[in-house]
Order: C-alpha cells, then structure tokens, then sequence
C-alpha cells in the first residue's frame, strides 16, 4: 500500500506526579504505532518553590489544622519519592518498544522548560488527570498553556478513553487543510478508514482528496457539517453524528478557543491539534482550556 509520511519523529509525554499507569501504556501504544522515538518528561514547576521562599507565604490543610508555612523540604520529599516512581513506571512500559525511550526530570519554570524540550517534529501528549479536582488546578492548566506554547503539536487525551479501534477524523476547514494529511498518515499507520468532516462546507469532490486516496489507498469518508465554531457538545454530537473514531486531528487557529478540549470531553477519544504553517512557537491562540 502507498505510504503518506508524517512529519513527526518523537512522542514527548508531559507528565505530572500522579500519573497513572495507564498514561505510560498509551503513549507506548502511539509511539509504537507511528515509530516514534518517546521522551517522557516530569516538569517539576519552581514557581512554588520560590512561592514557599516568601516568609508570609501559607498553605491550607484541611485535616492538618488550618493555615501552616509551607514546609519545602517535605514537598521536596514528596516529589522525589513521586518521581523515582513514575521513572520505575515509565521505563517498564518503554522497554518493549523498538525506537529510542527516556525518561528526565525537568526543573524551572514550566513555560520555558516545556518549550525548551520540545521540537517542531515532536507530538506533545497531554493526559487530563482523573480527579477533576486536579483538573482545576492551576498546575495542570499551566502544564496545558505550556504545551501549546511550545512548536510542537499538542494531543489532548481525556481521562477515560472509549475506543482505541475505528476511523481517523480530520476535522477540517478546506480541502488542504494540514489535519487531513497528518490524520491519513496515522490512518495509514493503523489501517483505519479516515474519514474527513468538512466543516466549512467545502466541495466533498475535491481532487486534492481524491488524489489523497489514490496515493494512500486509503478509504476515505467525507461528512458535510455545519460550522463548528463554538466548544458546544451538541454541536460536537451534531457533527460527529454515529461515528466510533478512535481519534481526532485539527489544526490550531481554525476554530474557537477550546474546541479541541470540548471534543476529546465529548467524544473521549484523544484530540491531536497540528500546527499550521507558518505559525511560530510561542504563539498561544487559541488555547484549548481543560475540559471539566
């Protein structure tokens, strides 16, 4: 079969102290899937470190009595222990991949350190934690803010994933929108149909997608949908109608602020949001806020 490559070479998973094993099996599966090369990073932020160096600074403790200093050494503690064990986790799950794998501990300010690790080539995977409480936190939502900073392109993957079988959907703005080559090369990769929402309602009998089957020897689905252009479920339910996909890819810009993050909710399948081209790291709009 005819092969559309992707452009990425390695998978970097941002992790976080509680993450779950089931994060490291995921990331394993895409990396082993597309031959990618996989990172595994635990950012440990500084800014509470340097928050907890101010003398009035407080922490609350719901069953430690009320308002304390807060106690640097045992976060530290607390954090060492947290990463010497996702470390253990990270390499069991990594060893049986074929491509390259490791594991590091990243310190600083996570905006600079995520985007000082990352590259145009790389994929960013992002797991939302279980608890929504953790969600909320201000350190996911730096984490997420961080990613989308970076030059990579950034998966969404919601905390309970229904499917890892069925169609790739390119959502898509126009009949060479970058979602729709990025989606066929990981279809192609997974032997799965794509299938392509036209969201703009542009011409399904474009040539440019029916070369695309041509090259890949892909089956190719296309849906007419109506204007995605708000982070609505209904719309999302709308647009995806009876599909079982196993993942979305979008290009960041080509729709409204938290999108990305309204689908991987609604559908709980893993979101991939490419860059468009000619877009520079740094540039943060729109940026998918967690979904809750």
């Amino acid at each position: 079969m005819p092969k559309t490559p992707h452009r990425f070479k390695r998978l970097v998973l941002g992790l976080q102290p509680s993450a779950p094993d089931r994060t490291m099996q995921l990331a394993v599966e895409l990396a082993d899937l597309l031959h990618l090369d996989l990172f595994g990073v635990l950012l440990e932020d500084t800014s509470l470190s340097d928050l907890a160096s101010i003398p009035f600074a407080r922490e609350f403790r719901p069953l430690g009595g009320g308002w304390h200093t807060i106690d640097l050494d045992r976060l530290s503690h607390d954090f060492e222990l947290a990463a010497r064990n996702i470390e253990r986790m990270f390499m069991d799950a990594a060893k049986r991949l074929a491509t390259s794998y490791q594991f590091e501990v990243v310190r600083g300010p996570m905006a600079k350190t995520f985007a000082s690790v990352s590259r145009t080539d790389d994929i960013v995977m992002i797991v939302e934690p279980l608890s929504p409480a953790e969600r909320a936190t201000h350190q996911f939502s730096w984490l997420l803010e961080a990613a989308f900073r970076s030059a990579a392109a950034v998966m969404l993957v919601p905390p309970h994933i229904v499917r890892t079988k069925g169609p790739v959907v390119a959502i898509a703005v126009s009949p060479d929108d970058p979602s729709i080559h990025v989606a066929a090369a990981i279809a192609v990769a997974a032997k799965e149909e794509l299938v392509v929402i036209e969201a703009d309602g542009h011409d399904a009998d474009d040539p440019r997608i029916r070369t695309l089957a041509t090259d890949t020897g892909l089956t190719i689905k296309r849906v007419a949908a109506a204007k995605i252009a708000l982070p609505d479920p209904v719309t999302c339910a709308q647009a995806f109608r009876q599909m079982q996909e196993r993942l979305v890819v979008m290009t960041r810009g080509a729709f409204a602020d938290g999108v990305a993050s309204t689908i991987a909710a609604a559908r709980r399948v893993p979101v991939l949001v490419v860059e468009p081209p000619g877009m520079a790291a740094g540039e943060a709009i729109p940026r998918p806020t967690a979904a809750h």
